[in-house]
């Protein structure tokens, strides 16, 4: 009974400690590269812009034959003003239209990183 007891004692009195995981402070977006001149940044929200990073504003593209057209096209527009960055890039429809419908533009808030 008294092994029994200190059995008892000894598993209740122990402690498991599980240690924490750290996250790297790396950018959260997705890094794609695109040309020599121009590294891309794409955040899905702009709280996940990094700190000092400089709105400069929306942009719109018309769409193109394809998606990757577009994008492409969009990417090359937010080079031009000089941003390496965008954040909630989404779809936009015509106005009245339904969500069936087609988009006919993209749009995406551009940063300058720092």
């Amino acid at each position: 009974m008294r092994q029994l007891a200190v059995a008892a004692l000894l598993f209740v009195g122990c402690r498991t400690e599980i240690q924490p995981i750290i996250k790297d402070e790396a950018p959260r977006g997705r890094v794609r590269e695109r040309t020599a001149e121009c590294q891309f940044h794409d955040y899905p929200n702009a709280t996940e812009v990094p700190s000092g990073s400089k709105s400069l504003g929306w942009v719109k593209v018309d769409r193109l034959e394809t998606d990757e057209l577009t994008f492409e096209a969009l990417r090359k527009k937010i080079c031009e003003m000089g941003g390496d960055a965008v954040s909630q890039m989404h779809w936009i429809r015509a106005s009245g239209a339904s969500v069936a419908d087609v988009p006919v533009e993209l749009e995406g808030n551009v940063w300058s990183l720092p």
